[in-house]
């Protein structure tokens, strides 16, 4: 019984620590460093999921639209990721980072920021 337990406490340890992926650093937004983002891709989830802060966060929320071009984890006839864009509303607070996740997605190319408001 003993083994058995070691071997499940074992088993979970390992699994425990496996990482997914790991975070970038912060990238600054191509349109404005004011604003960065840091990227996880899952590739098995075929996900990209992505923390944003605002460097000039006061006391309120921060909000702003972001378009984010990323590859599509699906390959298109010439067997090469094809670029797509996705476009969230964010909203950021002093103690917390704002937050999105694409599906079908490899890898971020860039996002770009507009309708930055600080409240």
């Amino acid at each position: 019984m003993k083994k058995l337990y070691a071997v499940v406490v074992s088993m979970l340890l390992f699994a425990g620590s496996l990482p997914g992926q790991q975070w970038t650093d912060w990238i600054n937004a191509a349109n404005s460093p004011d604003i960065q983002y840091r990227v996880e891709v899952f590739d098995r989830a075929k996900a990209c999921d992505l923390e944003y802060r605002d460097q000039k966060q006061g006391t309120g929320y921060t909000t702003f639209d972001v378009d984010v071009d990323y590859k599509s984890a699906e390959l298109n006839s010439d067997k090469r990721p094809t670029t797509k864009t996705d476009s969230e509303h964010i909203v950021t607070a002093p103690s917390h980072t704002g937050s999105s996740r694409i599906s079908d997605c490899s890898a971020i190319v860039e996002a770009r920021v507009s309708f930055v408001q600080r409240h």
